[in-house]
């Protein structure tokens, strides 16, 4: 019996207010956080209908919480009093030392809050990361970084603070049409109104070609396919064409097939696309002589 006693007596100093007590608390502990976690998955839930954006906040909470209930674990052992009280002791240097290393972490974090509140972009947008040439679909978004995936399906981990100073375009955030500009130059030779006109032809009759017309400009008879004359180059004319399209990828698929086209035609109807010529002038002496 004193054997048992002595044990008790032991494990009993292990804990900063005893094992009962400290078991006690430790319990209320989780039952409080479970209690939070069941509703604050309620408040998420009834705000963020979208299975993508719900995501990030599910992690902040799930890391809260933890966090939280491991405190008071280590906070009622009674070797961790002591360690308390070392980093107390040199708490000027240590402070230094975790706001230096922690200094980018929390920065990151703090971003992480501003891109889920603002949503720039959200899980599954297609963007472009200009000043860093990334271009691809956002797979993952956690409290340090955005993970873009490449149209060679190669992920590029980007951290927050700079996703969040970046400029942004979020092709994926199109409404209803998304423009595309198709960019052909013609030889000063060739027919402008007849290249026009195949130009025309060609992406009215593309399947992926969005008619953005209202009905004003049907009933003036205005084209589909918008084309003007934007510059006099120095070995042809520069057309652009402007072409609706219902998103990004039909866009793309809509600009590859008419490139084709417009040459096929324009290689039939004798309008030449031109390409840079250089004259090179050989002088002997003879011929100076």
């Amino acid at each position: 019996m004193a054997g048992l006693d002595e044990i008790y007596q032991r494990i009993d100093s292990l804990f900063e207010h005893g094992l009962i007590n400290s078991l006690i608390s430790i319990v209320i502990v989780i039952i409080i956080a479970l209690i939070l976690n069941k509703l604050i998955n309620k408040i998420i839930k009834k705000k963020i209908d979208d299975p993508i954006k719900i995501v990030f906040p599910m992690r902040i909470k799930k890391i809260v919480l933890i966090s939280l209930v491991l405190i008071v674990i280590l906070s009622e052992l009674s070797a961790m009093q002591s360690i308390m009280k070392a980093l107390l002791a040199s708490g000027g240097i240590i402070a230094v030392v975790i706001g230096l290393a922690s200094q980018e972490a929390a920065s990151n974090i703090i971003n992480g809050f501003m891109i889920l509140t603002y949503k720039p972009y959200k899980i599954g947008d297609f963007v472009n990361v200009r000043e860093y040439t990334v271009t691809g679909t956002v797979i993952d978004i956690s409290m340090r970084h955005s993970i873009v995936e490449t149209l060679e399906k190669t992920q590029v981990i980007i951290p927050n603070s700079i996703m969040n100073k970046a400029i942004i375009e979020n092709v994926s955030n199109v409404k209803t049409q998304k423009a595309n500009y198709l960019l052909i130059e013609i030889s000063y030779e060739s027919d402008l109104q007849r290249a026009i006109a195949i130009i025309q032809e060609e992406g009215d009759k593309h399947p992926l070609c969005v008619d953005g017309r209202n009905e004003l400009q049907k009933e003036q008879n205005e084209p589909i396919v918008k084309v003007h004359c934007i510059n006099f180059n120095e070995s042809g004319i520069q057309l652009r064409a402007t072409l609706l399209s219902k998103d990004n990828s039909d866009g793309f698929q809509l600009m590859s097939d008419l490139r084709l086209r417009i040459k096929e035609r324009f290689d039939k109807e004798g309008i030449d696309i031109p390409y840079p010529h250089r004259v090179v002038i050989n002088e002997t002496k003879e011929s100076k002589e």
